[in-house]
């Protein structure tokens, strides 16, 4: 994860696996990255990104709502009281699956793509949607 070392002091970082590709369609292990940040302005962000699990919008083992509750696990062990909360990445699933509606149910979602059926995703806890087209 990239950011601007002139506005963010670097916190905390990590990696952590929270779900893999179910056997049909198996790549590996799927992490959710991580970063606790410290803006200027004293801010503290928590900034998580994640590539989902494949196949697209599956729901059994560890591609559906497993790999959500893990992805929450990870904000709620590291995350702090106060931070402002982004998670963003292509999660391999459609807004209609098991992941994106257990994330819908725990965190706002202020943006979902259009590109392959919207595997593209960005929920924070923060209450505004983002505007936007895909590039």
């Amino acid at each position: 994860l990239m950011y601007r070392k002139d506005r963010f002091q670097l916190l905390e970082s990590r990696a952590e696996d929270v779900g893999e590709d179910s056997s049909v369609q198996w790549y590996g292990k799927r992490s959710a990255v991580w970063v606790r940040l410290r803006h200027v302005d004293g801010t503290t962000v928590f900034y998580i990104n994640h590539h989902g699990p494949l196949p697209v919008s599956s729901g059994g083992g560890c591609t559906g709502s497993a790999t959500s509750h893990n992805i929450m696990r990870v904000i709620a062990s590291h995350a702090h009281k106060g931070d402002a909360i982004i998670l963003t990445g292509d999660f391999n699933a459609e807004p209609s699956s098991s992941r994106i509606q257990e994330l819908s149910k725990r965190l706002n979602k202020v943006y979902s793509g259009t590109s392959m059926g919207g595997v593209d995703h960005i929920f924070s806890n923060c209450k505004h949607d983002a505007h936007g087209s895909n590039l």
